[in-house]
């Protein structure tokens, strides 16, 4: 009885982990998960990750940046919050890090795929 009732337990503790994930619109595949993934990245000097996360005129321009993006990232404190709204195929994903900073990202979905794009005629 004992071993059936740390089983249940075992298996409803994972349901509300992967629940949690699931309400705070991080999957791996969705917008805030991908820009998270890229920020992920970009500290690690992960150029295929870029490619693969980003259309590749911006993926071009970020590996460009990369060592001054990494440099902003560490000074930002990392990510506070996330906020995404999403339209169709195209979505924005708010980033707010802890120093109190903004960024908006652009995203595009390609072939099931989120990818980061840069939206040249906003900025």
């Amino acid at each position: 009885m004992k071993r059936n009732l740390t089983f249940i337990g075992l298996i409803s503790l994972i349901l509300i982990i992967g629940l949690a994930f699931t309400a705070c619109g991080e999957g791996r595949n969705s917008p805030s998960g991908v820009v998270r993934q890229l920020h992920t990245a970009i500290e690690n000097g992960d150029t295929n990750a870029i490619n693969d996360l980003m259309v590749p005129e911006a993926a071009e321009l970020v590996n460009k940046m990369a060592s001054e993006l990494r440099s902003k990232l560490t000074e930002s404190g990392g990510i506070a919050s996330m906020e995404q709204t999403i339209s169709g195929d195209t979505a924005v994903v708010r980033v707010t890090y802890r120093d109190g900073e903004t960024d908006d990202f652009d995203l595009i979905r390609i072939g099931g795929r989120w990818r980061v794009t840069i939206d040249f005629s906003n900025k």
